[in-house]
């Protein structure tokens, strides 16, 4: 009897363990969903455009409003898009600091402008609003506060030693709520960057381009630069240096608050866009992310060359200010380059030479134009590409008349000079 309690009792105890242990396993925890935000920051954006589906349509059926998580759909599906269009750039250095010590880190060739904080320049106004001053520093280009607490893009020129009442830029299509801030021009005086947090961006701040067009005194429609410049987080300042042939950018992605990378790229005359077939979904993501800046070295020739640049930038005699201002960069023959108009020695080879200059920058300025014209193409329908065919094949024609009137200048100045020798 005594064996048959002793029995009963081992076989209670060790079914109530058992019980235990299943009770335990009931009670573990969940394996943590994927968020929206987690697929966002991954570039992940197929996975992220199908949670949001999934609770639009649980909100829907608790009749709840759905309005934040179709706004946040539609900008998932703008990154989406622009993920597919990321732009090939060689990024040869990345630094990461303080936000209000980027500016002391860009070093540019003076023939490029100044940029700087508008309390420095006016000595009033916040640290965060900056302002360009071009080469001449006659004309400034500046972000300002209106009436609402909104960031407005505002010029003004230097006239008879005095600056001329204030004017907000015209055409950036700007809403009641965006912010428009950071411009920079580019030596032509008609291409400017700015960043904007507005509906087209894609998380915060972005990049957006322009130009400004002298026939209707206005910029044009302002477009988004895409991937990798922009992304999910903020994407701030993006200058570039013709001359030394160096392009910066600042984002606080994968930053702690107050802190944001600097990155330092080759800057390319045509846009170019990885072949997602060829490098994959998942390393396209990577790309756009800048997850590594290796990872975007092809040509190391053109890698060390560029950071050779970098370090001359950085160097304490271009810091001082020391460095030479060139007016122009001439071939002559294979041991002379002029870099200055008192350097030519026959008088109307130096007339000719600015002609040249002239004919030089009108011939940048159309190439740009013209590789905008084909990237729009080849994004439009039938009907959109018809309408701008001959708008592409007229300014092809002016490029190419544009091209051989300085080809011609070049001869000619160069019969010129020699003759001298």
């Amino acid at each position: 009897m005594k064996k048959i309690i002793i029995v009963f009792v081992a076989l209670f105890f060790s079914l109530a363990s058992s019980s235990q242990r299943k009770g335990r396993r009931v009670v573990q925890k969940p394996v943590q969903a994927i968020t929206v935000q987690d697929a966002m920051a991954d570039y992940n954006f197929a996975l992220a455009e199908e949670i949001l589906e999934k609770q639009i349509v649980d909100l829907t059926k608790k009749k709840h409003s759905t309005a934040k998580e179709e706004a946040l759909l539609e900008t998932v599906r703008k990154s989406k898009m622009r993920l597919h269009a990321t732009e090939e750039v060689t990024f040869i250095d990345s630094m990461v600091l303080p936000k209000n010590q980027v500016l002391q880190q860009i070093k540019l060739s003076q023939e490029c402008g100044k940029i700087q904080s508008c309390a420095d320049f006016f000595k009033s106004g916040g640290e965060d609003c900056i302002l360009f001053c071009n080469e001449l520093s006659n004309h400034i280009v500046y972000s300002e506060s209106n009436q609402k607490g909104r960031l407005r893009l505002k010029e003004r020129s230097l006239i008879d030693g005095e600056w001329s009442m204030e004017k907000q830029l015209k055409g950036l299509r700007e809403e009641d709520e965006d912010n428009l801030n950071f411009p920079f021009m580019l030596s032509d005086g008609i291409t400017m960057y700015y960043a904007a947090e507005c509906e087209e961006s894609i998380g915060g701040y972005d990049i957006f381009m322009t130009r400004y067009d002298t026939d209707s005194q206005q910029f044009l429609a302002p477009e988004n630069i895409g991937m990798p410049f922009n992304s999910p987080a903020n994407d701030y300042l993006m200058v570039i240096d013709e001359f030394q042939q160096l392009g910066w950018f600042v984002t606080d992605r994968n930053q702690h608050d107050g802190m944001v990378c600097l990155y330092t790229f080759i800057p390319t005359e045509t846009r170019h866009i990885y072949n997602e077939e060829k490098v994959g979904t998942k390393k396209l993501a990577s790309l756009a992310r800048i997850s590594s800046i290796k990872d975007t070295w092809k040509d190391m020739s053109a890698v060390n060359t560029a950071k050779k640049r970098l370090a001359e930038a950085r160097s304490e005699e271009r810091g001082t200010g020391l460095e030479m201002h060139r007016e122009l960069t001439f071939v002559i023959n294979d041991s002379r380059t002029y870099y200055y108009f008192d350097s030519f020695n026959n008088r109307q080879a130096q007339q000719k030479a600015r002609k040249w200059l002239e004919k030089q920058k009108e011939y940048d300025t159309k190439s740009k134009e013209l590789s905008t014209l084909r990237d729009k193409y080849a994004t439009m329908n039938e009907a959109g590409r018809n309408q701008i065919a001959a708008q592409i094949r007229l300014t092809e024609a002016t490029v190419e008349r544009l091209a051989a009137d300085k080809l011609a200048l070049e001869k000619e100045i160069r019969h010129l000079e020699l003759k001298e020798d």
